[in-house]
């Protein structure tokens, strides 16, 4: 038992206290006294990176019961839906630099290095079509010389060689294959891993597949209103959809808190005292992954997803005209009507006309309200 009270002790100091200043003491407070906070992890005590796509942290506080009227006659009907949907392969960038006093030097060193990351590739079951260099850069490299005289000192730039930057692209299709991938760049002596990009690639399914979810939705949503006593008319909608891949939800934070250290100066004079000076520590700093909050969607497709994913939503809004069955049922007379009368209006105008009917206008319009 007191293991565990140190361990939870222990990873509560890691919340930052200089966010909690700026975010207001009750924050900080309640995040390091909840019984929740080690379960729930250092990430949501602060984010001292301010990085624009991190998820704001706020207390539990109540739910939101503001309710959506109907304005009019009008009243619309909003369907949001998401699927994470784990991806079909995956592309490794990896990054290498390579210095040579001359171009061909470092053309060859750069074709042994490559040479030695396709052969780790293939031991670890990597083939070489699944494989693309990426030609970067290839410039000259200067530094400075010192040149002394009697009565001087001279800084020449001069050149020293030239510097190649290539990349790798590695395609792959298990994510579990993203270790295999590092150990073998790292006996190729390649430690630069750039990015890792998702592909999927049956996007048009998912989007069909979300929109019929979609439809479901608003149609039991709808189908509400009738057994509340309401007949409903559709007369517009609008859709959107998108996706979200994990690279752009990775959010930066520092794990670690910073004392305040008492204030202590030296008198150099009676009115004067030395500045005071703080020397901090470099902190730890790292990322984790945050995903679109579910929250706010009506349903979620494979949400019980344990890796990153690419989250893909569908959003459709219909805007429905309330009909009153009584008013209904008279527009309804109203327009039959309209049409009987000018059905006899035509006959009366042929007739007069001799039988002939090209010479009568034989459109029909009838009231639409």
């Amino acid at each position: 038992m007191k293991k565990s009270i140190s361990l939870c002790s222990l990873f509560i100091s890691a919340g930052f206290y200089v966010q909690a200043q700026s975010a207001g003491n009750a924050v900080f407070q309640q995040n390091s006294t909840t019984v929740n906070t080690c379960s729930s992890g250092n990430a949501i005590l602060s984010d001292s990176y301010g990085n624009a796509n991190f998820v704001t942290y706020n207390p539990p506080k109540g739910v939101n019961l503001n309710t959506q009227t109907s304005s009019g006659s009008m009243t619309p009907i909003k369907a949001d839906v998401m699927m994470n949907v784990q991806a079909t392969s995956y592309v490794a960038i990896l990054s290498i630099t390579q210095a040579g006093e001359r171009i061909t030097e470092t053309d060859s060193l750069m074709d042994i290095r490559l040479n030695n990351v396709f052969d780790q590739l293939r031991a670890v079951g990597i083939p070489l079509d699944n494989t693309h260099v990426d030609f970067i850069s290839m410039f000259p490299t200067y530094e400075f010389e010192l040149t002394e005289k009697r009565y001087s000192k001279t800084l020449n730039e001069v050149p020293t060689g030239f510097e190649m930057k290539k990349n790798i692209h590695v395609k792959f299709n298990d994510h579990d294959r993203v270790n295999d991938l590092i150990s073998a760049a790292a006996k190729a002596e390649i430690y630069d891993l750039v990015k890792i990009d998702y592909n999927v690639a049956n996007m048009d399914q998912i989007y069909t597949e979300l929109r019929k979810k979609a439809e479901e939705i608003i149609q039991t949503k709808s189908e509400s209103y009738k057994r509340m006593g309401f007949n409903l008319e559709a007369i517009n909608y609008g859709t959107t959809q998108g996706s979200v891949y994990p690279m752009e939800r990775y959010v930066k934070y520092t794990a670690a808190n910073t004392g305040i250290p008492k204030v202590y100066s030296k008198k150099a004079s009676k009115d004067k005292e030395k500045p005071l000076e703080y020397n901090y520590a470099e902190k730890n700093k790292t990322v984790y992954y945050e995903r679109v909050p579910y929250g706010q969607f009506d349903v979620v497709l494979n949400a019980d997803m344990v890796e990153p994913t690419v989250q893909f939503y569908y959003s459709m809004n219909v805007n429905y005209k309330i009909v009153i069955e009584e008013v209904a049922k008279r527009e309804k007379e109203d327009r039959e009507l309209d049409l009987l009368l000018r059905r006899t209006q035509i006959q009366q105008q042929i007739k007069a006309a001799g039988g002939n009917p090209s010479t009568v206008n034989t459109t029909v319009t009838v009231r639409t309200k």
